[in-house]
């Protein structure tokens, strides 16, 4: 891979970031207007005809229909109220789709509030004042991540230029690039490191540059730590009062007094540090009232966990 071809992706990533793709909302097949219809009734409690034309762009002929299709579709959920000239959801409304999740909502919300989609992508009509803490965001150059995700979907090694916390200035590297991962807070490219023989995680916002490519030869499947999956058994913590443990439970969303965390060993220790549940155990239960159910049994990913998250090897249990 040239520096030559790497300006040129360079600029289209610029040209199309300075774009707008507009797509008109009328396209939108009759299905994801009675998802609409449905969607609406659930949260707000009622819809009228407007909602619908100024949402996807349609006729008041058109709108009618999709409501009187609604009620053909689902008997029962709509009782229309003359003196407000709305539709209101019926007392014995069942939803016919599978939106009436909390943690669904509130994912809208969030993403509503920080911006990452607009409104008019979402079904959401009234909504509460809201807010999302913002963390601070890595950024990943556009071109650096389109090549490697080519390079995962055409088996490529890439020679990079990556800065890793424990070296003083950025070193160039060969490696393997087969999976994309977030911890909650970065993004990572799980990859063969040439220089180091072994299965690495490297942080997207460090690769400053990709300098060229190969044909690669690794086999991702190689990759033991993450194509194994683990189970991660987290529990209130002894020593809680009955109330603290039943809250906690609540909180957690727990069955039988556990949660249990299903994840790829090679992310285990930062679903393990997000939890704070690599910290020592004798921490207060007021800061941690959490425990693991197999500390023992998880030691290595505690100690990993404890460790800086950057360019680390797989750790084997």
């Amino acid at each position: 891979m040239s520096i030559k071809y790497m300006d040129q992706l360079t600029g289209l990533a610029n040209v199309l970031s300075a774009s707008t793709i507009k797509c008109s909302t009328s396209r939108w097949g009759p299905e994801r207007r009675l998802e609409f219809i449905d969607f609406r009734l659930f949260w707000d409690g009622k819809i009228n005809r407007g909602e619908l034309v100024n949402f996807f762009g349609i006729s008041i002929q058109q709108a009618s229909y999709d409501l009187a299709r609604y009620a053909e579709v689902a008997p029962g959920n709509l009782a229309y109220d003359k003196s407000a000239k709305t539709y209101r959801a019926a007392a014995a409304f069942k939803p016919i789709v599978a939106h009436s999740d909390a943690q669904y909502f509130l994912t809208q919300m969030a993403e509503l509030a920080t911006g990452a989609v607009p409104p008019s992508s979402l079904y959401i009509g009234w909504r509460p004042p809201c807010d999302v803490v913002r963390y601070p965001t890595r950024p990943v150059q556009t071109p650096t991540l389109l090549r490697l995700l080519w390079a995962i979907r055409d088996r490529e090694d890439l020679r990079i230029v990556y800065q890793s916390m424990r070296r003083a200035s950025a070193t160039d590297r060969w490696i393997a690039p087969h999976a994309i991962a977030s911890d909650g807070f970065r993004w990572h490219v799980r990859a063969w490191c040439h220089e180091h023989a072994d299965f690495r995680d490297f942080v997207l916002s460090r690769v400053q540059r990709v300098v060229e490519a190969r044909q690669s030869i690794v086999d991702s499947a190689a990759d033991e730590s993450w194509h194994t999956r683990i189970d991660i058994v987290v529990r209130p913590r002894a020593g809680l009062s009955d109330g603290q443990r039943a809250a906690i439970e609540v909180d957690f969303g727990m069955t039988q007094g556990q949660l249990i965390l299903n994840c790829r060993k090679a992310l285990a220790f930062y679903a393990l540090r997000q939890l704070q549940l690599d910290r020592p155990t004798d921490a207060s239960v007021a800061e941690q009232p959490l425990e693991l159910a197999d500390r023992a049994g998880l030691s290595d990913l505690i100690s990993r966990a404890r460790k800086v998250p950057e360019d680390e090897p797989a750790t084997s249990l």
